[in-house]
């Protein structure tokens, strides 16, 4: 980095400058942190041998193992969804994008509150109709077994990308407080977590997420209440960021290509979370472990409520850090490499203060990471099985065969994204940032042929394929062009201004905008400068597109013969044909000959038309 207004000073590794004197940061992860982070870990595969051998509901059956019976309760499952969808991703990069960006990105909450809405009245009432183990069988229902096919490994390609940045968070956290080496942790968290996933099931991982999630709470509140002492309260975090530009909601810009604005936070992110919770695996075997309607939508609206909180606690923490160090940035300073590390750089500032502090932090950031690994896997084991495995089998397996068939399959999947994690830490890109752009290349996708076949009754198979495929390469396109030219240095962002004035008795500052120019960025593809967030909305629209030019193309489906109980019901009223349609549930042999019978009406119409 550039020297600004004269030399920094020789730092040694734990160190810190604040005002005119050096302090030795002399807080290591010590007895008792050791105890609590190990009491985590015990007490999440002691759940997981409970479920396995102890409880009255065994793990031996397929129904039990990837859906826990369907008699789920309402409080574990929305705990289960909270730390699912607030991983170490969340906890450590919320921070470190308040810090660096400032709290535009913070209007997410508002997409959030938009999504269950959407999710409650448009896509849940579908699933739970059909009664599905995989939300990818709605896909062959509703067009056929190709179609399925595309949407079931586009998941797996998701959870794939997705799941090594989840891991790689911990162990970077971890490595940043104990000096532990990165590629020795990162084993250890997969081999805790495969052990539970795969001996408990869904029970299991259910019941460690609602454990998970009390420790991320208090490590999160232990860090934020005496983070906020240490600093001189509420009003000092708040005019520190208002000082230097942090505190903005409205960037009413309309650019599509800036990073972070109104419109890309809520409208795009909006099109983020429906793909992510609405369609997504993980979300509709949680949903639908649940008894009734009712109870799935009432675990939706606390999955918001929880969610709401621990991103506001994760935002304020990123603005009490840098209230922290406004005058002495980590980063510029070469005390940290990397933004993703000035929480934990943090926590062990504090934990002079409170022994065990650092203990309790690293369960909580380990906790989220452990939950969004385990019903990741738990939700790729049910997709493999069911889309992949059962329809190509010749003859039925017993159930107790394939439990063991799917507790492999859990295996397999851990070592894999063990792997892959590997490739994470040579992302450039901020974890928030990162992790967005990996699932979007697959998220707008699925969801687009998602809504293709609930809210269009007219679309054909044909449609469906063509929509995904062209959406998939689009989106992949972008983002595989957008990171190579970030690691190039050809796309750099405007960040927040800092200061290193307290870090010597010289008096100098450095803006990180003075680094790169805003017009450094135009002479990249414009396609590649597009904001991340408008990735997913951009492949859904692009599938939904494309998929309805391709179905009137070669040949509409009749809406007569499309069932009832495949479409929203927002679109029963919009549709009357439709409507009419099987009221009782049909079966897949049913919902089979429907369309076989639309197929026909339709070439007949084309013909016609010609």
């Amino acid at each position: 980095m550039d020297q600004v207004g004269g030399a920094l000073p020789t730092l040694l590794p734990g160190d810190i400058l604040l005002g005119t004197t050096r302090f030795t940061d002399s807080h290591v992860f010590g007895l008792v942190d050791y105890t609590v982070f190990g009491a985590m870990l015990l007490a999440s595969s002691l759940i997981g041998i409970y479920f396995a051998f102890c409880a009255t509901r065994k793990q031996d059956n397929t129904a039990e193992y990837l859906m826990g019976g369907k008699t789920m309760g309402v409080f574990p499952v929305s705990m289960s969804l909270i730390a699912s969808y607030i991983s170490g991703i969340s906890l450590l990069g919320l921070p470190a994008e308040m810090y660096t960006y400032g709290t535009q990105y913070y209007l997410i909450v508002l997409a959030e509150a938009f999504v269950s809405l959407t999710m409650a009245t448009v896509y849940l009432p579908v699933f739970f109709k059909l009664q599905i183990t995989s939300s990818y069988e709605y896909l062959n229902l509703r067009f056929n077994k190709t179609v399925r096919l595309l949407g079931s490994c586009l998941f797996l390609v998701k959870m794939l990308l997705y799941m090594p940045i989840v891991i790689y968070v911990p162990a970077l956290a971890f490595s940043q407080v104990t000096g532990a080496d990165l590629h020795v942790i990162t084993p250890i968290v997969c081999v805790v977590c495969i052990f539970y996933t795969t001996l408990g099931g869904l029970r299991a991982v259910v019941w460690t997420d609602t454990l998970q999630t009390v420790l991320m709470v208090l490590g999160v509140l232990a860090v934020l209440i005496l983070g906020t002492i240490s600093v001189g309260g509420v009003g000092v975090v708040f005019s520190r960021a208002a000082a230097t530009d942090r505190l903005e909601f409205f960037n009413m810009d309309p650019d599509p290509t800036v990073r972070h604005t109104f419109w890309t936070v809520v409208l795009g992110n909006y099109f983020n979370w429906l793909a992510s919770c609405a369609v997504n695996q993980a979300m509709v075997q949680r949903c639908l472990s649940m008894p009734t309607l009712a109870r799935a939508n009432l675990t939706v609206m606390i999955l918001v409520i929880g969610i709401f909180l621990l991103v506001s606690m994760s935002c304020y923490t990123g603005l009490l850090i840098f209230a922290t160090f406004h005058d002495c940035d980590p980063v510029s300073a070469r005390v940290i490499s990397k933004a993703d590390q000035l929480l934990p750089f943090y926590v062990m500032e504090l934990a002079g203060a409170v022994p065990g502090l650092p203990g309790v932090f690293m369960s909580g950031v380990f906790s989220a990471a452990l939950s969004s690994m385990s019903t990741s896997l738990n939700s790729m084991t049910g997709v493999i099985w069911e889309d992949l495995v059962r329809p190509h089998l010749k003859r039925p397996v017993s159930e107790q065969r394939a439990s063991q068939v799917l507790k492999l399959l859990v295996v397999a999947i851990g070592a894999v994204c063990v792997g892959l994690v590997f490739l994470v830490e040579r992302m450039g890109a901020a974890l928030v940032q990162a992790s967005k752009m990996m699932s979007g290349i697959t998220a707008g996708t699925l969801l687009g042929v998602f809504s293709l076949g609930m809210f269009f009754p007219w679309a054909n198979s044909q449609g469906a394929l063509a929509g995904g495929l062209v959406s998939f390469v689009l989106v992949a396109w972008i983002s595989i062009g957008t990171q190579t030219a970030m690691a190039r240095g050809d796309i750099r962002f405007q960040g927040k201004p800092v200061s290193l004035q307290g870090c010597s008795a010289g008096v100098f500052s450095l803006n990180k905008t003075q680094l790169v120019s805003p017009s450094d960025n135009h002479a990249v593809f414009p396609l590649y400068r597009l904001s991340y967030l408008w990735y997913t909305a951009l492949g859904a629209i692009s599938a939904i597109a494309v998929g309805l030019l391709v179905s009137f193309l070669t040949g509409p489906t009749d809406p007569s013969t499309v069932s009832r109980d495949l479409l929203a019901p927002v679109v029963h009223n919009l549709v009357p044909s439709a409507a009419a349609a099987a009221s009782p549930p049909a079966t897949p042999e049913e919902h089979r000959r429907a369309k076989d019978r639309g197929k026909k009406n339709g070439r007949a119409a084309q013909e016609t038309h010609f």
